[in-house]
């Protein structure tokens, strides 16, 4: 058989690109924040910070705005949306916050443990969202969330 006579192939689509190493560190963390506050959920329901009578509080109201954000932000970011980018980024500057001011106020440290806490884990949470921000705001990172 001659090689015009052979059936053209159809080309084959474009390969995914691999996640790179900043998006995948994002989505431990994400999956990190998102067990965190599923093991702090009773203590967050059952945390009244103003009064006993309000049916609401303040950090009650703060945890379901970031959960909704981690979980519509994981979401958007495995389907590698745009969006999912600049969700990826406002989560990994979560860290801080989180790891130095959550646990001392769900766990009723006292005062002094608490000022211990957070002086152990603000550098710590500032570490992470730096080495998460800088990862994502590289060319590659930036590039995996390419669909519209």
């Amino acid at each position: 058989m001659s090689e015009s006579s052979a059936p053209e192939r159809e080309p084959s689509p474009p390969q995914p690109m691999p996640m790179p190493i900043g998006v995948r560190l994002w989505f431990i963390w994400a999956f990190l924040l998102l067990a965190g506050t599923g093991i702090l959920l009773p203590r967050i329901i059952e945390f009244v910070d103003f009064s006993e009578r309000a049916p609401f509080s303040l950090l009650g109201i703060f945890m379901m705005l970031e959960l909704a954000a981690l979980l519509f932000g994981i979401t958007v970011a495995m389907q590698r949306k745009r969006i999912g980018h600049r969700f990826a980024i406002g989560i990994a500057i979560l860290a801080a916050p989180m790891l130095a001011g959550l646990p001392p106020i769900l766990l009723d440290f006292p005062p002094k443990a608490a000022a211990g806490w957070q002086a152990l884990f603000v550098p710590v949470g500032l570490a992470i969202s730096i080495v998460l921000v800088v990862a994502l705001l590289r060319p590659r990172s930036r590039a995996y969330f390419s669909e519209d």
